[in-house]
């Protein structure tokens, strides 16, 4: 009798064990509210839920239209990423019925963007071009 309570004690766990989806290197344009101009972000995430690593290209579909949905920097805030989280799950589990029950942000980085004359500029340092 004990065997059989532990072996269905231990399928339970096994059914309710977390998945994880690793998304690295990710980039997306966001408006910056500064600048009035796109600009380049980059971030890596870790998932954890039931299937996101079946459903990750739904997963990334609704990573781009979440971020899509925010300014470059409300995601420099604390609330901002929360925001962005809690916003990832909402979606997901609303739009595909997926579970995600965490999210991890492991790097997100706004990549400025150089003007035209910061680049010739840095040109002429190298000596690329006269002055």
């Amino acid at each position: 009798m004990k065997k059989i309570l532990l072996i269905l004690l231990l399928g339970v766990l096994f059914v309710q064990a977390d998945e994880t989806l690793h998304v690295n290197e990710f980039e997306v344009s966001l408006f910056s509210k500064l600048s009035k101009k796109p600009v380049q972000v980059e971030t890596s995430l870790v998932f954890e839920g039931r299937d996101v690593d079946v459903y990750d290209f739904k997963i990334i579909d609704a990573l781009n239209v979440v971020m899509g949905s925010f300014y470059a920097e409300n995601l420099l805030t604390s609330k901002g990423k929360e925001g962005l989280k809690d916003s990832i799950i909402k979606y997901t589990s609303d739009k595909y019925g997926i579970d995600i029950d965490h999210i991890y942000i492991q790097k997100l980085n706004i990549k400025k963007e150089a003007s035209t004359y910061e680049l010739i500029e840095a040109m002429k340092k190298e000596g690329c071009c006269s002055k």
